[in-house]
């Protein structure tokens, strides 16, 4: 057979490690080139997220692979092993060609998909493993000794495109850290496990003994409230919805208010593929946030005198729950109020308009020092 022609595979590849929005278009590119029927990028260890690119053709059958929790039963992971030593594994070092007539992984969910057969090409990223998975349908043929040596020899560039993607992803989380450390907010960044990786001076000064990092997680001397964060960053990382945010966890602490924990997700962060940062806790200490004059909100977004005063609560880290039941106002009409303070300033999450509040209370301050 003649040779493939990998170098516009290793150009699209090399294209969305530096635009992200381009990783399916990078996939279509892997499926031309080796006559399949689609392709995703698929982490090998560690934990699974749903958030992986796949080409258009395979994007649903991406979607109910872990939806469903096919992932959990794919039979294919038995050839690990053999992938790590050898750069690409197929069907047949996973399984036997009788058990793929009876396992449910292979009758169930690839035919239901129309597809059959496959190939994996290692991706080496890291202290992570990935892998190009490329998918053929049971109209194609399963890939020959031939064209896994050929894609084996695909491994080594690929690595070095996710490592450029994971720099990149490391950079993009840098800035985003830096900006929360700027706007005076204590964060805490994550992996696709949950795991800590990175936190600000301000996150610092805030965990300690009652809430602090234990085994690389965020952990409270109250198990509930361990419980509730594990629960919520198992939610936001597992949703699908781009950018998310999850409402805010009270960690409790003895003798002081509790701190309220916002776990979220950047997608300009985490559209790098390769990047270890998946998600962000912010930390809010109610009380010690200085809160902006409604007067100030008034004149730099146009806000009524309700939207000034509910954005200026907003702003110190207090609930919507929180702040209508103190005011003794609707849900509903605060919801709507806060549709409109989001509308006026541009924000689109909570943490956005208190960071936006945080520069007019710093340049308030400064103004009030001027002689």
């Amino acid at each position: 057979m003649s040779s493939w022609n990998f170098a516009p595979v290793e150009q699209a590849f090399a294209a969305a490690a530096i635009d992200p929005s381009s990783w399916s278009r990078a996939l279509d590119v892997v499926t031309e080139q080796t006559g399949s029927h689609g392709a995703l990028l698929l982490p090998i260890s560690g934990d699974h997220c749903p958030n992986v690119p796949a080409s258009e053709r395979i994007a649903r059958a991406t979607e109910v692979y872990f939806r469903d929790g096919w992932y959990k039963r794919d039979e294919r992971f038995r050839g690990v092993a053999k992938l790590l030593r050898e750069g690409v594994i197929d069907d047949l070092d996973c399984v036997t060609a009788d058990q793929m007539t009876h396992l449910p992984f292979y009758q169930e969910f690839l035919a239901s998909a129309g597809l059959r057969w496959f190939a994996c090409v290692k991706i080496a990223c890291g202290e992570d493993v990935w892998g190009l998975s490329i998918q053929r349908n049971k109209h194609q043929e399963p890939f020959s000794v031939e064209q896994k040596l050929q894609l084996a020899g695909l491994s080594k560039s690929l690595s070095g495109t996710a490592a450029v993607s994971r720099a990149l992803g490391f950079a993009a989380a840098d800035a985003a850290l830096e900006a929360l450390d700027i706007s005076q907010f204590a964060a805490v960044l994550l992996n696709r496990r949950a795991e800590v990786i990175r936190t600000n001076s301000a996150a610092d000064r805030l965990l300690t003994s009652d809430f602090r990092i234990c085994a690389r997680r965020l952990t409270s001397a109250d198990p509930s409230a361990t419980a509730a964060i594990e629960q919520a960053l198992y939610r936001l990382l597992w949703s699908t919805q781009g950018d998310g945010l999850i409402p805010p966890i009270p960690m409790p602490r003895r003798a002081l208010p509790p701190i309220l924990a916002y776990p979220m997700r950047f997608t300009k962060v985490t559209q790098h593929v390769f990047t270890d940062c998946h998600a962000v806790v912010v930390l809010v200490e109610p009380g010690t946030r200085s809160k902006p004059q409604e007067a100030e909100l008034r004149a730099a977004f146009g806000l009524s005198p309700a939207e000034a005063r509910l954005a200026a609560r907003l702003a110190t880290g207090e609930t919507l729950s929180a702040i209508c039941a103190d005011l003794r106002i609707a849900k509903e009409t605060g919801r709507r109020e806060l549709k409109t303070i989001f509308a006026k300033t541009g924000a689109r999450r909570q943490h956005e308009l208190v960071a936006l509040t945080a520069g007019l209370v710093r340049r308030s301050s400064g103004d009030a020092a001027q002689p």
